[in-house]
């Protein structure tokens, strides 16, 4: 198949970019031809297959106000290529792509596919904006008055819509009126964890081997649980002194601030508090075994993927119900949380910490649990089969 990736960019670091680059480079090694266009690529970090064509537009991306300035500009930009490609199937993932598509697909030039991992939340969630800062909500209260209508011609237009989880659907079938096609994305089961067998994590934090750690990372956005994530690990903290609290990944500078000021209000040790940075690929497994539980704070998460390589490692997750619901065994590999039940997230992460038992029955049945249902190898032949069944319908 010939297959065209439209996205506005990929320039931040994260679970959608991953998910990306990583189903692009196995339909490459699939004998498949893949393009994707973006304005914008970060090579340093997407590493993709040399088959893969990445076509850069260049210019503003969403996060800087002069992209919606020139709005349109930029849609001249994407449609000027894309119509001149020949493909067998056009997939675009967000707004505004969807809606620079339904442009061709009016002038009866293509049909497209919107693989949806998220709908536009600054456009549709109450809870994106109720949570948002003062200025994000300003700025989402315009984009919404201006640009709201065009996210909705571009799902409507869609040829086709798949979802990555039924919790996502649900949010389609509400926002745009529109059904789809389920699809989970799946992880890479087969390589495991990495053979640094020198890496040691406590002893690269300083930490002694009877210690506690609970392991976060995504904080990229506001909705990911940043105040939450403190207040569970307060209640925690009360029962289980020494326990740590190690944040990976780049938390935004306003949920940084969050969790900061939070600390400090509930007189929580510095110490038990540690701020790692960015972890590498070639040692993040170390991290999900080394550690003794994940917690997943986002609020209303699509799907997720931290929670899938946790248990793959073999430990418990612990987050808020949503697109984690489905791929959590409530109880059996972890648990799902009541949105804002704090206090039932602290109690079960108690639980564990001070069951090694019951944790280690977590752990055996989380690794068996993924390795069945969500490898990559079985979710990238569910993907091929769902697109050449659209391409055989002949829309």
């Amino acid at each position: 198949m010939k297959i065209i990736i439209v996205l506005s960019h990929l320039s931040i670091y994260g679970g959608g970019g991953k998910f990306i680059r990583d189903y692009a480079n196995r339909l490459s090694e699939k004998g498949h031809d893949i393009t994707i266009i973006a304005i914008n690529i970060d090579k340093t970090n997407y590493k993709f297959a040399e088959k893969v064509n990445l076509i850069e537009l260049g210019g503003p991306v969403p996060k800087n106000p002069f992209f919606w300035l020139e709005f349109n500009k930029i849609k001249k930009k994407y449609l000027r290529i894309i119509s001149k490609m020949e493909s067998d199937l056009i997939i675009n993932l967000h707004f505004p792509t969807n809606y620079y598509l339904s442009k061709l697909k009016k002038a009866n030039k293509i049909n497209f596919v919107h693989y949806c991992l998220e709908p536009y939340l600054i456009f549709h969630s109450r809870t994106f904006y109720s949570r948002a800062p003062i200025l994000l909500k300003l700025i989402s209260f315009i984009l919404r008055i201006l640009f709201k209508r065009y996210d909705i011609i571009g799902m409507r237009s869609a040829t086709e819509i798949i979802y990555i989880s039924k919790f996502t659907g649900r949010h389609i079938k509400e926002w745009y009126g529109r059904n789809g096609i389920l699809h989970y994305i799946g992880i890479e089961t087969k390589k495991g964890i990495d053979n640094n067998k020198n890496f040691d994590l406590r002893k690269r934090l300083e930490l002694r081997d009877d210690i506690p750690i609970i392991f976060t990372l995504g904080l990229s956005t506001h909705l990911k649980g940043a105040k939450e994530l403190i207040y569970i690990f307060e209640r925690i903290v009360k029962v289980i002194p020494e326990a740590v609290l190690l944040i990976g990944g780049r938390p935004t500078r306003n949920n940084k601030k969050t969790i900061n000021k939070a600390i400090k209000k509930l007189k929580i040790p510095r110490q038990n508090v540690i701020f790692y940075g960015f972890i590498e690929e070639n040692v993040i497994n170390h991290f999900y075994k080394q550690s003794t539980l994940t917690f997943y704070t986002a609020i209303e998460e699509s799907y997720g993927l931290i929670p899938l390589e946790s248990m793959l490692n073999g430990t418990p997750v612990i987050a808020f119900e949503g697109g984690p619901s489905e791929t959590i065994l409530d109880g059996k590999t972890g648990y799902i949380i009541k949105t804002n039940d704090l206090n039932d997230f602290a109690q079960k992460a108690i639980k564990l910490i001070e069951n090694k038992e019951l944790i280690k029955e977590f752990s055996i049945r989380g690794k068996e649990y993924i390795i069945s249902n969500f490898n990559m190898e079985k979710s990238i032949s569910s993907l091929e089969e769902i697109f050449q069944n659209i391409i055989k319908k002949k829309y």
